[in-house]
């Protein structure tokens, strides 16, 4: 089984690259990622950086979609809930529940309903991919030196205190990426994320973050027939 992986940006794309391809591949499913509405290469190098334009997002996955013809490829999505570009399937009616879970939820029906593809796989991260960071944070305190970013994760860590990672909020300073640029000056989210991540390994990634779990279990069986 194929798996295309439509990611927002170049530090989503590492992470499927290094970290969810070896494991996926283990088990029969070969995955490679893709950046949304990333403009065409021309001459020079493409923007490294998925656009807030959901008519750009909307056209490459449907892109994909129409090139995979083989019935043995899947699409999935790895895109954050906070900060969805206007247009987006389904979020003017459920934008503003204040229960992100179930938001979560509604708005991949909705854009599983937009799609109509039986091949693709909506997910949404909640709150954004930086919540699997807050899952990571021992790991990621070995990779500074800086004394003033290491107590800035243990503030951090104090801030958060017992909520889980993927609980930790979606307002405008405080969803994940906020909280880690506010306490953490030296994090920066292409270096530190990836490698704060595989150093934690899926094992703990999963058993802190039980919705990411739920969608990688479903990836892992895609290689036995459709989910």
């Amino acid at each position: 089984m194929r798996l295309v992986v439509v990611v927002e940006g170049q530090t989503e794309e590492v992470f499927v690259k290094d970290v969810l391809a070896p494991h996926l591949r283990s088990r029969g499913v070969f995955a490679v990622a893709t950046i949304a509405g990333t403009p065409r290469r021309r001459r020079s190098a493409p923007l490294q950086k998925g656009g807030g334009n959901w008519a750009r997002w909307e056209r490459d996955i449907r892109r994909i979609l129409g090139e995979q013809r083989r019935g043995d490829v899947r699409v999935t999505t790895l895109l954050d809930l906070y900060g969805l570009p206007t247009g987006f399937p389904g979020l003017a009616l459920h934008g503003s529940d204040l229960d992100t879970a179930r938001r979560c939820g509604n708005l991949e029906t909705a854009l599983a309903s937009a799609t109509d593809d039986r091949r693709f796989i909506p997910y949404l991260q909640r709150h954004e991919f930086e919540a699997l960071v807050l899952a990571s944070l021992d790991s990621l305190r070995g990779l500074l030196d800086a004394p003033e970013d290491l107590s800035g994760v243990d503030s951090l860590s104090g801030e958060i205190g017992g909520r889980a990672p993927e609980d930790v909020d979606d307002g405008r300073d405080t969803a994940p990426s906020k909280r880690l640029l506010a306490h953490v000056r030296g994090y920066s989210k292409t270096v530190h994320g990836p490698l704060a991540l595989a150093d934690t390994g899926l094992p703990a990634l999963r058993a802190r973050c039980p919705r990411f779990d739920a969608w990688l279990s479903r990836l892992e069986n895609l290689a036995g027939g459709f989910p």
